[in-house]
């Protein structure tokens, strides 16, 4: 069997813009902590929880707390949704990512997997609007 593992921002979905955006904002609605440095690279991990982390113990000097994470990803989320109402072309699908999945689906020596480091409910949502 072989294996083949994709990854979703900028992959399978032309998302990493409006991710970045609703990033942001998330964090200014839910924690007013503005002036996001958004060069991922920058950062020692980077998953949607490790930045996360990571942002606390600059900005706030302290870890978030199970409360401080479904905040933000719940803000994160409604900022996902409310761009996919305005403007679904924000998740378009990287082109013929679908036909290729499908393609690779239908062989019966391949599986497939996906790989993130996004939060699993934006990543869905991502996946479900491309």
């Amino acid at each position: 069997m072989k294996l083949a593992i994709f990854d979703i921002d900028g992959t399978l979905t032309e998302t990493n813009e409006v991710d970045d955006k609703c990033f942001v904002r998330a964090f200014a609605a839910s924690h007013q902590i503005t002036d996001i440095e958004t060069d991922w690279t920058k950062y020692a991990h980077v998953t949607d929880s490790g930045l996360v982390s990571e942002i606390f113990n600059q900005r706030l000097g302290r870890s978030p707390n199970e409360e401080d994470f479904l905040t933000f990803k719940s803000c994160f989320i409604e900022n996902l949704n409310e761009s996919a109402s305005k403007d679904e072309t924000l998740f378009a699908e990287v082109l013929d990512a679908k036909a290729m999945l499908e393609k690779l689906r239908l062989e019966k020596d391949w599986a497939i997997a996906l790989a993130t480091g996004s939060f699993y409910d934006s990543a869905k949502l991502k996946l479900e609007k491309a």
